[in-house]
């Protein structure tokens, strides 16, 4: 079995999201188990969270909405993330 990177899960995951197949943020990056390490998973998540306290995302509210919230805070967490790659 091929696992996701970090980055991989977080693309894959706000895609569930956007196109409604998951009804949040948590839900989507669970639907992954069978994709990425559960190590991967909760790096993930405390990227979101660490995007969240550094102010890259509105707040915690975006992690249980299907709306703009929820994909900005999947889209600033991959450009945080992408951007200490470069």
């Amino acid at each position: 079995m091929t696992t996701l990177t970090v980055l991989e899960t977080l693309h894959k995951a706000r895609s569930l999201v956007a196109d409604g197949t998951c009804p949040g943020v948590f839900e989507a990056v669970r639907s992954l188990a069978g994709e990425a390490s559960g190590l991967t998973r909760d790096c993930v998540y405390y990227a979101l969270l660490d995007t969240v306290a550094t102010g890259g995302a509105a707040s915690l509210s975006g992690l249980q909405r299907t709306n703009g919230a929820a994909l900005a805070l999947f889209d600033a967490t991959i450009a945080r993330l992408a951007a200490r790659l470069h």
